[in-house]
C-alpha cells in the first residue's frame, strides 16, 4: 500500500473517531420543549386519525360517509382518543431517551400526602377563579359566549359505554396533558425562563388548543379561557409541590364534573 493511501486511510479513521466523539445534546429547553409538544400534538392526532380512517376504508366505508360513522361510533371515538394519547407518550419517551431525561425530571416523582393535601384548595381556588372570570367576562365582553359548549364527541354514549367514555375524558387527558405540558412544555421553559413567564406561555398554549379550531364551528373561546387558568392553578400546584400529581388529581376532578355533567344528570 503506498504512502498516500495509508495517510488518507489514517485520516478517515481519525475523522470518525472525532465524529463519534462529539458530545450528543441533552436535556431541553424553551425551544425544544415548545416544538416538540406542537409536534407531538399535531402529529399523534394524525397518527390516530389516519389509523381510523384506512380501518373504515378496510371495511368498505366510503370517503363520504366516514364522518358519520365516527360520530355515531363511542368505540371508534374512544380508540381515536387512545390511540393519540399511547402516541403522545411513546414520542415523548422517544425524546427524553435520546436526550439522557428522566422521567423525574419532568415532574413524575414518587406522589406524596403532599399532593392531596394541596389537590383540594387548588380544585377550590380554580372554581373560584373561573366562576369570577366568566362573570366579568358576561359583563364586559359580550361578543364571548359564556354558554357556548365545547364539542366533546360521544353523543350517542349510553349505559356500559360511558365506561369509555369517562377513561377517554376524564382519566387519559387529566394524566396526559400534565405530564406533556406542566410536566415537559413548563419544565422545559423553566430551564431559562422566569416561573411566570413559563407559565403564562404554557398556559396559553395549553389554552389555545382547546378552542377547537378545525371543528367548522367558532372558536369556544370560553373553553380557552377556562383551561388558561386551570393551567395556571395547575402549574402553581407543580411549584408548590415539585410534581405533577396533584394537578393530575385536580384535573380528573375537573374532568368528572364536566363528565357528569354532561353524560350522567343531562336531562335532569
Amino acid at each position: 500500500m503506498k504512502q498516500d493511501d495509508i495517510n488518507n486511510h489514517g485520516r478517515k479513521i481519525l475523522k470518525n473517531l472525532q465524529k463519534n466523539d462529539k458530545p450528543k445534546k441533552t436535556g431541553w429547553g424553551p425551544v425544544s420543549a415548545i416544538l416538540v409538544t406542537l409536534g407531538i400534538y399535531f402529529g399523534a392526532q394524525l397518527l390516530a386519525a389516519y389509523i381510523i380512517i384506512q380501518y373504515l376504508f378496510l371495511t368498505g366505508k366510503t370517503r363520504s360517509n366516514i364522518p358519520t360513522t365516527i360520530d355515531d361510533s363511542v368505540i371508534l371515538q374512544f380508540i381515536f382518543i387512545a390511540v393519540a394519547e399511547v402516541v403522545s407518550l411513546l414520542l415523548l419517551w422517544w425524546f427524553l431517551r435520546r436526550r439522557k431525561v428522566s422521567w423525574q425530571a419532568i415532574g413524575l416523582k414518587r406522589p406524596t400526602g403532599k399532593n392531596l393535601i394541596y389537590a383540594l384548595p387548588g380544585y377550590v381556588i380554580y372554581f373560584a377563579i373561573i366562576l369570577a372570570t366568566l362573570a366579568l367576562l358576561q359583563n364586559f365582553v359580550p361578543d364571548i359566549d359564556v354558554n357556548q359548549n365545547q364539542q366533546v364527541g360521544f353523543e350517542t354514549a349510553h349505559g356500559g359505554l360511558l365506561v369509555l367514555v369517562f377513561i377517554a375524558l376524564v382519566i387519559l387527558p387529566a394524566l396526559v396533558e400534565e405530564i406533556m405540558i406542566r410536566g415537559f412544555l413548563y419544565g422545559g421553559l423553566r430551564k431559562k425562563l422566569p416561573v411566570i413567564t413559563s407559565a403564562i406561555l404554557a398556559s396559553t398554549i395549553f389554552g389555545l388548543a382547546h378552542l377547537q379550531l378545525g371543528s367548522g364551528d367558532s372558536p369556544v373561546w370560553v373553553a380557552a379561557v377556562d383551561t388558561f387558568i386551570l393551567s395556571m392553578v395547575l402549574i402553581w400546584l407543580r411549584e408548590k409541590t415539585g410534581n405533577i400529581w396533584a394537578g393530575v388529581v385536580v384535573h380528573m376532578a375537573k374532568n368528572s364534573l364536566a363528565f357528569l355533567t354532561l353524560f350522567v344528570f343531562k336531562g335532569l
